[in-house]
């Protein structure tokens, strides 16, 4: 098998509250029996998550399907992103050919959020 990231669409039990779902998928995210877990996210609508991780073998692969037990798993291999960095590649790439901002910019707005004190997730 060669490297490749995939997206892990996570949707748990509507009866879980979104607080003990993130603790779930945080848990799920941070086995690396998964492989390099290079983005996560919460959704704010309904307890879940996504996720990207840079697999490397069959075994990592498999693993994606293992630990959320009543959770609805879409799991995906994507086209562009084969690696941990190839997936940064692909983020710089969107950004600065379709939208005009650049990863560089993007960490700027992160530096000087955090020298004025703002949360960088709000840069």
């Amino acid at each position: 098998m060669k490297p490749r990231c995939y997206l892990v669409v996570a949707n748990a039990p509507e009866h879980l509250r979104l607080k003990e779902a993130n603790a779930i998928f945080n848990k799920y995210i941070g086995d690396r029996k998964r492989g390099h877990c290079v983005y996560h996210d919460h959704f704010v609508d309904r307890p879940g998550g996504v996720a990207f991780f840079a697999i490397e073998n069959e075994e990592q692969k498999e693993n994606l399907k293992q630990d959320l037990n009543g959770w609805n798993l879409e799991i995906h291999p994507l086209i562009e992103s084969r690696s941990a960095a190839g997936f940064v590649y692909q983020l710089d790439y969107t950004s600065s050919n379709y939208a005009g901002v650049s990863l560089e910019k993007l960490i700027t707005r992160i530096k000087e959020a955090q020298e004025k004190g703002i949360n960088p997730l709000d840069a």
